[in-house]
């Protein structure tokens, strides 16, 4: 009889233990999928992220990127595949790179410009 007690405890510990590794594994990837929906932008709206979107594309973007976690996919892997299916202009902190390096430096070319010409016209 003390057996089975031992036991019956035994199970029960061990189903509530796997309970709670579930919970967090849940939690885990709630507070993934939250962070990846806010810093994705929607494609159809304007300047609002996927957390904040209604549109119908941004529900199934949502839906993807949930079924990405459940598949185990990591953030990167999950950027990476939205900004090759739709650009980088998907993300709201883009890389730099070639395609784009005209945008992140022309304001400082743009600066360095208007410095030269407005001293050589000023300090002659």
């Amino acid at each position: 009889m003390k057996k089975t007690k031992v036991i019956f405890i035994a199970i029960i510990l061990s189903l509530s233990n796997i309970a709670e590794v579930i919970s967090k594994e849940k939690n885990t990837d709630d507070i993934v999928y939250q962070k990846l929906i806010s810093e994705l932008r929607c494609m159809v709206c304007q300047n609002q992220n996927l957390a904040e979107s209604e549109a119908p594309l941004a529900i199934d973007l949502k839906n993807k990127v949930m079924e990405m976690i459940k598949d185990g996919k990591g953030e990167e892997y999950i950027k990476n595949y939205l900004s090759e299916r739709y650009s980088s202009f998907i993300l709201y902190k883009p890389p730099f790179v070639f395609q784009n390096s005209i945008l992140w430096l022309a304001p400082y070319v743009f600066l360095i410009i208007i410095t030269y010409l407005l001293f050589r016209r000023y300090l002659k």
